[in-house]
C-alpha cells in the first residue's frame, strides 16, 4: 500500500459502491440535486481546447461545484472507517481503494469526492484537449445517473457554477514539491479510472437486463451512457500518468514490487475492471447477433452495441500507447525474466484477442489481427 507518512499528500482511502451491487439511482434531493446540476453544467463548460487561463478557471470552477456537492452528501457509515474495511486485492491494497455496499448518498459522496479531486489535479495535469474532453464527459455522466437524467438536465442552462473563494477552488492546497504531486495524481487518477469502471459496469448490466425483458429502447440508451464511461477509461489512464518516465521507473515502478508489497501488481487484479470486462461479455451472450443481422431489425442498438464496442478496442489501443512511454521495452513486473514477451508485446497481443472478439459486431473490422494473432496474452502487464 502507497503511505503518505502522514503528510496527507496522498488521496484519502476511498470506498467505491460494489459493481455489481449498484446503489439506487437517482439518489439526490433537495440542495444535493441542485448542487449536481452545478456540477453537470460546470463540467459542460469546460474548454478542453480553449486557452489554458479559460481552461483553468472553468476546471476550478468545476472543482468547486464538485467540493460543494460533497459536503452537502453524507460521509456517515462505513466510509466513516475506510481503511479499516479489508481490500479485496493487492491493487485496491495499493491504490487505496476498497469497495463495499454502500448506501446511496455514501455512494454518490465518495463519487463527488473522486471527482473533486480529480478536477483539483487536472488543473496542472499536461493531457491533451481530448483526454480532458472524454475525462469531465465521463464525470459529467456521473452526475447525470445520480440525478437520474438521461439527457442534460433543463435547469442546468442557469445552474452554471461561479468561480469563488470557497474550499476546492485553488487548485494547490499549499506548495508541494512535483514528487508528491506525481505520486498523488498517480493514485488519483486511478481512483477516477475505478470511478468510471464501477458505474460503467451499472450501466452495462442495466442494459443486458434490459434487454433481456425486451426493452430496447431502454437498453440503447443505457449502452450511450456506458459508452461515455468506457470513453473516459483512457483518458483517466493518461491522467493517472501524467508524470515523467524517469520518475516513474525510479519512484513509482519499484513500490510495486516486493518486498514493498506482498506480490507483484498486475492489471488482473483491478477487481472493478474485471467486473466491467464480465459486463461486456454478458452483454455479448444477451445480444450475440452480427451487427449485419441486428442492424436490419433493430439499428439503434445495433450502433449503440458497435459504440460501446469500438470504444473499448480503442481503450485496448490507448493503454499500448500509454504504458510504452514509461516502462519502454521493460516487462511487466508479473513477466518473468525468460520470457520471450514485454509488457508492450502483450497488451498489442490484448488488443488483437480483443479486436478479433468483436469484429462480428462492428461494421469495420480489423481483418488483420486473427492472422497475427498466435497466442493468447499469459496475463495483464
Amino acid at each position: 500500500m502507497v503511505d503518505d507518512g502522514g503528510s496527507g499528500a496522498l488521496p484519502p482511502v476511498t470506498v467505491f459502491c460494489e459493481p455489481l451491487r449498484p446503489h439506487g439511482m437517482p439518489c439526490l434531493q433537495g440542495m444535493a440535486r441542485t448542487l449536481a446540476v452545478k456540477l453537470a453544467s460546470a463540467l459542460t463548460a469546460v474548454p478542453a481546447f480553449g486557452t489554458v487561463q479559460a481552461r483553468t478557471a472553468a476546471l476550478r470552477a468545476a472543482a468547486c461545484a464538485a467540493h460543494a456537492l460533497t459536503s452537502a452528501l453524507p460521509a456517515t457509515g462505513t466510509v466513516t472507517a475506510a481503511e479499516s474495511l479489508p481490500a479485496k486485492s493487492a491493487v485496491q491494497s495499493y491504490f487505496r481503494v476498497r469497495t463495499a455496499e454502500l448506501g446511496a448518498g455514501q455512494a454518490a459522496h465518495q463519487a463527488a469526492g473522486v471527482i473533486h479531486r480529480g478536477l483539483v489535479d487536472l488543473c496542472d495535469a499536461p493531457l491533451a484537449g481530448s483526454d480532458i474532453a472524454r475525462e469531465t464527459a465521463a464525470m459529467r455522466q456521473v452526475a447525470l445517473d445520480l440525478l437520474g437524467q438521461e439527457t442534460f438536465p433543463e435547469e442546468a442552462t442557469n445552474a452554471a457554477a461561479e468561480p469563488g473563494t470557497g474550499p476546492g477552488e485553488d487548485p494547490v492546497d499549499g506548495i508541494r514539491r512535483p514528487e508528491d504531486m506525481w505520486l498523488a495524481r498517480w493514485i488519483t487518477g486511478h481512483h477516477i479510472h475505478v470511478l468510471f469502471n464501477v458505474y460503467a459496469t451499472f450501466a452495462l448490466r442495466e442494459a443486458v437486463r434490459r434487454l433481456r425483458e425486451g426493452q430496447w429502447p431502454q437498453s440503447t440508451a443505457l449502452l450511450h451512457r456506458a459508452t461515455v464511461y468506457v470513453q473516459g477509461f483512457p483518458a483517466a489512464r493518461a491522467h493517472a500518468s501524467a508524470l515523467p518516465a524517469d520518475h516513474y521507473a525510479t519512484a513509482v515502478r519499484p513500490t510495486m514490487v516486493p518486498t514493498v508489497v506482498p506480490v507483484p501488481l498486475s492489471g488482473a487484479m483491478h477487481v472493478e475492471y474485471r467486473a466491467y470486462r464480465d459486463a461486456v461479455g454478458e452483454l455479448i451472450a444477451a445480444l450475440p447477433e452480427p451487427v449485419e443481422t441486428l442492424a436490419l431489425r433493430a439499428p439503434e442498438l445495433a450502433f449503440a452495441r458497435e459504440a460501446l464496442l469500438e470504444s473499448d478496442l480503442v481503450e485496448a489501443e490507448r493503454h499500448v500507447c500509454l504504458v510504452e512511454p514509461v516502462v519502454g521495452s521493460a516487462r511487466s513486473l508479473v513477466q518473468p525474466p525468460a520470457t520471450t514477451d514485454n509488457a508492450v508485446s502483450v497488451l498489442r497481443a490484448m488488443r488483437h484477442q480483443r479486436a478479433v472478439a468483436i469484429a462480428p459486431y462492428v461494421r469495420f473490422k480489423d481483418s488483420l489481427a486473427s492472422a497475427f494473432l498466435t497466442r493468447e496474452p499469459s496475463d495483464t502487464p
